[in-house]
């Protein structure tokens, strides 16, 4: 019986993120899930693509905000309530106008970095609405919440020459034991009293071959090269893990059932 296994959220794009034992599901995706990003002087968004040790800068929520830590920086608190004016962002195509934080959270990740970053923060006024979606979204980059299966990527390491770790793949909800591959063919789900629609696989990119032991890209390129392999769909695009978006609100529990409401064809991968 395939169940949830794990439930990951990411409070800041690129950022660490950390495992809850629930969640609850909001109108933009998961709570508290990428609701901050940090961004460039002119507004354009940055990402562990260019900035991989973004992804060994650790998040902790406490109450009203975050707790940020990044090796030879003190410690950050980043309280929601000290977000004031408001700046125009760029998350790929979209034009967002978003809240920035004090000057002092600034500073913090402008040193870290060594140039000029702000982070920003998702409001109930300052939002994001995706037409495609017809709803608010968190800043993820195009759909609120990502699933894979524990036996996809067991597959996947039984094919590659190293192994990967969920974690590479920015995972919001790990299902365990689910056949290699099962959630290619599932279109509806429930999760606790939350049901959920399958909209399309996820398309992955360099940012998943860093490696998490020193933050460096892989020289083997993997999981890409594999992947390449058996999971390039007709346009060419390297596909895994499946993006969802809630039907409803609610809260999950690690351990809830996964119950498959309705299924559909998978897409077609070359298989070399």
């Amino acid at each position: 019986m395939a169940y949830l296994k794990q439930i990951n959220i990411y409070p800041v794009k690129s950022l660490a993120g950390l495992s809850l034992e629930c969640a609850t599901v909001g109108e933009r995706g998961l709570d508290f899930d990428r609701c901050l990003m940090l961004v460039d002087a002119k507004g354009k968004f940055l990402t562990a693509r260019k900035f991989p040790s973004l992804l060994a800068i650790t998040t902790e929520l406490i109450d009203g905000g975050v707790v940020i830590k990044a090796t030879e920086q003190p410690s950050l608190t980043v309280l929601y309530s000290d977000f004031g004016g408001t700046m125009p962002v760029t998350l790929w195509r979209e034009e967002l106008l978003l809240k920035v934080a004090a000057v002092k959270v600034n500073q913090w990740f402008s040193a870290v970095l060594k140039q000029d970053t702000k982070l920003v923060m998702l409001t109930d006024e300052h939002h994001r609405y995706r037409d495609k979606l017809e709803q608010q979204v968190n800043l993820s980059d195009g759909y609120p919440i990502l699933l894979i299966g524990e036996g996809s990527l067991a597959e996947l390491n039984r094919r590659a020459g190293e192994a990967s770790l969920m974690t590479q793949f920015r995972t919001n909800l790990v299902i365990g034991d689910s056949d290699a591959f099962a959630e290619d063919c599932w279109q509806e789900i429930r999760i606790g009293k939350v049901t959920f629609e399958l909209k399309t696989p996820c398309e992955r990119c360099v940012m998943t071959t860093v490696d998490l032991n020193d933050y460096q890209p892989r020289k083997s390129k993997e999981p890409l090269v594999t992947l390449t392999q058996f999971r390039a769909d007709p346009k060419g695009r390297l596909m895994f893990g499946e993006n969802l978006i809630a039907k409803n609100v609610g809260v999950i529990n690690v351990g809830d059932e996964v119950e498959i409401l309705a299924t559909r064809t998978s897409v077609i991968y070359s298989n070399k």
